[in-house]
């Protein structure tokens, strides 16, 4: 018998052949410029022995890429960096900027400048007459105010930022904050909740209350000028980011908005500083040297274990010797950073620790100053979910577009897909693998691409007799990729 090879025959060969080829090919793009596996980096810097001991502690964690750590004394101050950032450079510190603010609403009332029971509108007379202008001063530093986290501006820069990875304070002036205040709710019932908006508020009427012409200046007047803080610096423009700065990551790997703007500067916005700077902080809480270090001491109190000062936190940890220990801290996180100071009252040592990316930092500091190294718990399967979620809608991609009938089943399919790889590069398990996962859950994906571009010119647009659930699925399909890339 003669044999004998259809058209039909030839063309799903050369289908498959493309589609296989592109499958190859995605996933090598995968590995090389997919999302970047987050490790903290086998540079060592500044002094031997305390890198190692960070090293360790930071072992069983995830998600971190350098670290800038210091270890305080009265009378020492021990440096070391880990990774491939410098580590002398300024990082973003986030909200330990409040503990500057924390200090000035001490030391202001030392002045007799205000008063824990001021009202805000004593201080900030544009909000007279307003919910917010009732509120008072040491309320907002215990996170009691009633206070909404955000002011309406800060609140919708921060959907905006979440869906295009930029910067929610940017927007928002000292008199947008203000303004904001004015229709801002109150609710005396609400339990403590801590507002950025609040600590904005507080900085803002310490610094109408000392005539300072803005906040840097007063931070600069009453402590990184005396305490010789001189990387210590302030953004309230993009123009203002130090040139030098350490760039900040997110989860995947990929470079972090920088955070700029004014109104929130007092709330830890866009402060600049370094391991180095932030020990002289420390060392001057620990001898008693910084201003307002009345802040420290609990004024109020939250959970069992857990109290609040003016702003500091204070609770206890286990050392290693099995004992509780009372510390008082304050972290802080932007875009693509994580800081921790702690300080050890008791025995006189703090920590300060500095990371680029946003996996927490908390257990480092608590490992220098307990002697506890974090315990290396056991993965959490959840991170793998997105990966299920994606391969899942890959492969059905892959099959709708080698067996539909029309084009619309089989753009429903590849929306879908697209869906499950933005859900998958924004929330994958990158702490613990790298961009050769996200080329594998691609390779289906672009497989089926391929196949649709060689099969779409022989196939109507809309299915027979199902055009309104093809239409019905494309709609989900564009909402739930939409979905994926606002919560990015």
């Amino acid at each position: 018998m003669r044999g004998y090879v259809t058209t039909a025959s030839v063309t799903g060969h050369r289908v498959g052949t493309v589609a296989a080829v592109v499958a190859v090919l995605a996933v090598l793009v995968g590995a090389l410029a997919g999302p970047e596996r987050q490790r903290l980096g086998p540079q060592d810097a500044g002094d031997p022995a305390l890198a190692d001991r960070v090293r360790a502690a930071a072992g069983p964690l995830g998600g971190l890429r350098s670290l800038a750590v210091a270890e305080v004394t009265p009378t020492t101050v021990t440096t070391a960096g880990l990774g491939p950032a410098d580590a002398a450079a300024p990082f973003e510190i986030g909200s330990v900027t409040k503990t500057f603010t924390a200090a000035l609403f001490a030391d202001a009332v030392t002045r007799g400048e205000v008063r824990p029971d001021e009202r805000l509108d004593r201080v900030l007379g544009e909000l007279a007459g307003t919910p917010a202008g009732g509120v008072t001063l040491g309320a907002i530093a215990q996170h009691r105010s009633g206070l909404p986290p955000l002011g309406a501006t800060a609140a919708t820069g921060a959907l905006a930022a979440r869906a295009f990875n930029g910067n929610p304070y940017l927007s928002t002036t000292t008199a947008q904050l203000i303004d904001d205040a004015r229709s801002a709710p109150v609710d005396p019932q609400q339990p403590p909740t801590y507002s950025n908006f609040g600590v904005a508020l507080l900085g803002t009427a310490l610094v109408r209350a000392a005539g300072a012409a803005d906040y840097p200046a007063l931070v600069r007047d009453r402590i990184t000028g005396p305490l010789g803080m001189t990387a210590t610096t302030f953004a309230a423009t993009d123009a203002q980011i130090p040139p030098d700065a350490v760039p900040g990551h997110l989860d995947n790997g990929r470079p972090a908005p920088r955070w700029s703007g004014e109104g929130y500067l007092p709330a830890g916005s866009s402060t600049f500083s370094t391991a180095g700077d932030l020990a002289r902080w420390a060392q001057a809480q620990l001898t008693g040297v910084a201003p307002g270090t009345a802040a420290l001491t609990p004024t109020a109190q939250d959970d069992p274990g857990t109290s609040i000062g003016w702003i500091w936190v204070t609770s206890t940890a286990t050392g290693a010797d099995g004992a509780r220990h009372p510390f008082v801290w304050h972290n802080g996180g932007t875009g693509g950073f994580r800081s921790m100071l702690a300080l050890d009252r008791e025995t006189g040592r703090a920590a300060v620790v500095l990371g680029d990316t946003t996996a927490g930092v908390e257990p480092v500091a608590a490992a220098l100053l307990f002697g506890t190294p974090p315990s290396e718990d056991a993965p959490d399967p959840l991170v793998w979910v997105p990966v299920g979620i994606a391969a899942l809608f890959s492969l059905l991609a892959l099959r709708r577009a080698v067996r539909a009938d029309a084009r619309l089943p089989i753009a429903d399919g590849l929306l879908t897909a697209a869906f499950g790889l933005v859900l998958l590069w924004n929330r994958g398990p990158w702490a613990s693998a790298g961009g050769w996962v996200w080329g594998l859950v691609l390779a289906p994906a672009a497989a089926a691409l391929a196949v649709a571009v060689l099969r779409g010119r022989e196939l109507p647009t809309v299915p027979p007799r199902r055009a309104v659930t093809a239409w019905g699925g494309l709609v989900v399909s564009v909402l739930l990729l939409a979905a994926a890339v606002w919560a990015g």
